[in-house]
């Protein structure tokens, strides 16, 4: 786009100075536009010559030219339209990949692993051809795992995946193509459906539109688009919010058994039993509500606790006593693909859990009975050489998720009646931390405060669980007691 505040048909062109160094000859054509003067050094003399009778011809033509760029408008439309064809010439696979590298540093790997998904559905929509196409799910293998990973990128490919990528690079669609409505209609479809062709649920099918329409966008600031060719995403309405199943909560008693029933788990690939180093993280997620994500990554600077008090009973028995701590909850390490990580391992590393900023903490309330259960852990356990609460039983490698969900999938079959485990009661580790925030609720902390000890929005806590009555913080804690107390 030429601006009409640029130009002027003002233009005086001088005769081309000579300069002869001590290397080479050059030869400087100079003219002026409007009051700005320009020059263009050339190392040949003809050169200089067919530039200048250029801008000696446009400027009999009474062309007007560019003050900014001293160049006639004609040569400025041609530059133009031969950059817009090379640039409309970027296939969609290439752009994509470009995009993922774009996108790369700014985004988690559990999205990242989103995009790439979106990505390779979209490309699939966008071969030109199905002739000599590789087996099908190689190709979508090759796409999400290699070509939209930055991290897998950077290694050695195997054979089958190089040529599948090679064989898309040839046969595939140029970005300006998706100017046809059709075609793009064809890739937005693609994108919200799964393998089989089935629709996504609502939740999915709007997030893959939106990694489509955000790259979409992006091409257009590369000019590779004049506009993004999609539309609104037209889905039945649904609340991006679930509300927590309330059959999934559980009562002190049944987590008391749960918990006795994780002490008692052994790994049979191990010789020893692994279910007390897991009493604890289970713990952590139902009195303090953490994630998983949240409790893996537990250290022991992370923890505020009172050191056990020495007491005497009614009966004259010393005992140990524990007050309330506090959790910091900080870096988390959700579960990743390892294509999808910096540094490919199966946790992807966040210092900014869900609401907050880069570098902010979570403090958390610590129950009495989990701040003794911390204190037995790590008298019994120790910590690993960064601090890490919870560790594997060999060699002290990071907790799986495989093992931990494999530990309390036992606990449940043995605590719980066949009914109650067959039912969506604690089906999964997360269900404590949704256990934990209900009792809070239910004691009557305010929705404020909890809202600040879960890591959610006011907003959000709102829609996931319920409506609850103003309350203080000390009075909170005498009522979280209060309330276990009553089972």
């Amino acid at each position: 786009m030429i601006d009409p505040d640029d130009l002027s048909y003002k233009v005086a062109i001088w005769k081309t100075e000579v300069y002869k160094g001590a290397r080479a000859t050059t030869h400087t054509v100079r003219w002026r536009v409007g009051t700005k003067r320009h020059r263009e050094p050339l190392r040949s003399g003809r050169q200089a010559e067919a530039f200048r009778a250029q801008l000696v011809q446009a400027q009999s033509r009474g062309e007007a030219f560019s003050i900014s760029r001293g160049r006639p408008v004609s040569v400025l439309r041609a530059t133009a339209d031969k950059e817009a064809q090379e640039r409309q010439g970027v296939t969609w696979y290439d752009f994509a990949v470009s995009y993922v590298d774009h996108k790369w540093s700014d985004t988690s790997a559990k999205h990242r692993a989103n995009i790439a998904f979106a990505l390779m559905m979209a490309t699939t929509a966008l071969l030109s051809t199905d002739r000599g196409m590789p087996d099908p799910i190689l190709l979508r293998g090759a796409l999400k795992r290699w070509a939209f990973s930055k991290t897998n990128r950077a290694k050695q490919q195997p054979a089958e995946v190089e040529a599948a990528l090679r064989w898309v690079a040839q046969n595939c669609r140029t970005v300006g193509e998706l100017s046809d409505p059709g075609l793009a209609g064809s890739m937005v479809q693609a994108v919200t459906r799964d393998l089989h062709g089935r629709n996504l649920k609502v939740s999915s099918q709007r997030r893959n539109h939106s990694i489509i329409k955000a790259a979409l966008a992006h091409a257009v600031s590369e000019g590779l688009l004049d506009y993004s060719p999609i539309k609104e995403l037209e889905v039945k309405s649904s609340s991006s919010v679930h509300q927590v199943d309330r059959r999934c909560v559980i009562n002190p008693r049944q987590a008391g058994q749960l918990l006795n029933a994780v002490r008692e788990y052994g790994d049979e690939h191990t010789d020893q039993k692994s279910g007390p180093r897991l009493v604890a993280f289970f713990a952590v997620m139902y009195y303090a509500a953490l994630r998983p994500e949240e409790a893996v990554n537990l250290r022991r600077h992370d923890l505020v606790l009172p050191e056990p008090k020495h007491t005497t009973s009614e009966d004259g028995e010393e005992e140990l006593t524990y007050d309330w701590g506090t959790i910091y909850v900080g870096q988390v390490t959700p579960d990743a693909e390892p294509a999808f990580t910096d540094d490919g391992s199966n946790r992807d590393t966040r210092d900014a859990p869900k609401q907050r900023g880069a570098g902010e903490v979570r403090p958390v309330p610590c129950d009495p009975e989990l701040t003794r259960l911390l204190w037995e852990h790590m008298e019994e356990f120790g910590t690993d050489s960064r601090g890490r609460l919870f560790t594997g039983v060999r060699d002290g490698t990071p907790l799986a998720s495989s093992t931990y969900r494999r530990a309390w999938s036992r606990a449940r079959d043995r605590a719980l009646t066949e009914s109650e485990a067959a039912s969506p009661l604690a089906r999964r580790p997360y269900d404590l931390r949704h256990t934990c925030v209900s009792t809070w609720l239910n004691a009557g902390v305010s929705t404020k405060l909890v809202a600040q000890w879960a890591g959610h929005s006011v907003a959000v806590l709102q829609a996931i669980y319920a409506k609850c009555l103003v309350g203080e913080e000390e009075q909170a804690k005498t009522r979280i007691e209060e309330a276990r107390k009553r089972f």
